[in-house]
């Protein structure tokens, strides 16, 4: 009986021990990871923008095959999300907020505990991107303490899993690259200039969407407009298509807008377009050489540079018009001519 004693007393101080030791483990921890991959930005941020992508690299996806998935009806953009359960007990990611081809934010949680900080950063390189995988918290549950301490600390337990992930997602990524080459990310911008111009009709079909729904909704409606245009006899040189925004909000990451054709012969809106009127009146414009979305930004910013400069206020309209058909020219020769209603 003695050496139970003994046996219990000795499994108490190892207990006691052990949490206390647990106990010491730092509260708050920022593991993150960095792998250079060589592709845009963009191709990594589309691919890390809705979960549906991640089975194919997610790193714990090799370890427990009895994780089971569930997926909302929006998974990508900010407020997408995913579920999931395994023997391991269940659990949910959420994006929180986006910033495109530059960062995401994410939630994390497993089971009843407090939902932990998951985040990315993009950063364009001359080689391609470097992409940061970090997880955070400023409070650590005993428990994640526990497998932390027997892992060799957070860093020991999270680095690996986001080691393995970002070399599984650049893998997925060059497949994606080798059978989707990229378009080119050449590009040039041309003189901003002030100039008067003569009443405009435009014609278009309203849109509000997140930044990352946008390509898509142009792959949609533009050629429902030019078909439009089509069936009643018109021509390209009758027409040119065109977007209009009217709203740009980065913290929501959304805008409003149309899409359709500005027109130089009269043609009634098909259903579902709006007629829009561009008064005449002083403009700021620009043109813009290279692929849609490529090098966007950057002429947009000049504009808002000069006007800044120059201490022009804008109107209410912003519109772009895509003078060449993309099917014809190079890339890098694609023009985008991009106006700024000034008051």
């Amino acid at each position: 009986m003695k050496i139970l004693k003994y046996l219990l007393i000795i499994i108490a101080i190892l207990l006691v021990g052990g949490w206390a030791l647990v106990t010491t483990q730092p509260d708050s921890y920022d593991v993150k990871r960095t792998k250079l991959i060589k592709a845009p930005a963009n191709v990594v941020f589309n691919n890390l923008n809705d979960f549906k992508n991640w089975e194919e690299w997610g790193p714990w996806m090799e370890e427990d095959s009895t994780i089971v998935t569930t997926y909302p009806e929006n998974t990508n953009g900010e407020g997408g999300s995913y579920s999931w359960t395994s023997k391991d007990g269940p659990g949910n990611l959420k994006t929180i907020a986006i910033v495109e081809n530059k960062s995401i934010d994410q939630k994390i949680q497993f089971g009843d505990y407090d939902p932990t900080d998951m985040y990315w950063t993009l950063d364009k390189t001359e080689d391609g991107t470097n992409v940061t995988w970090g997880m955070k918290a400023e409070k650590t549950p005993f428990m994640f303490k526990l497998f932390a301490m027997i892992s060799g600390g957070m860093d020991g337990m999270l680095g690996p899993m986001e080691e393995k992930g970002l070399e599984n997602l650049e893998n997925v990524i060059m497949e994606e690259i080798k059978n989707n080459p990229p378009s080119s990310n050449i590009y040039r911008i041309g003189e901003i200039t002030q100039k008067e111009i003569k009443h405009q009709t435009f014609i278009g079909y309203h849109q509000i969407a997140k930044f990352e729904e946008v390509p898509a909704l142009f792959a949609e409606f533009m050629p429902k407009a030019g078909m439009h245009a089509a069936s009643n006899n018109l021509k390209g040189e009758d027409y040119t298509p065109a977007s209009v925004f009217i709203k740009w909000d980065e913290e929501k990451g959304e805008t409003e807008f149309y899409i359709g054709l500005i027109l130089s012969k009269e043609l009634a809106p098909a259903e579902g377009m709006d007629l829009i009127d561009i008064p005449a009146g002083n403009v700021i414009t620009v043109s813009k050489f290279g692929d849609y979305g490529v090098g966007d930004l950057e002429a947009h910013t000049n504009i808002y540079k000069y006007s800044h400069a120059n201490k022009i206020e804008f109107g209410e309209l912003v519109w772009e018009l895509y003078m060449n058909d993309p099917t014809e020219v190079k890339p890098e020769e694609m023009q985008t001519d991009i106006y700024y209603q000034v008051k």
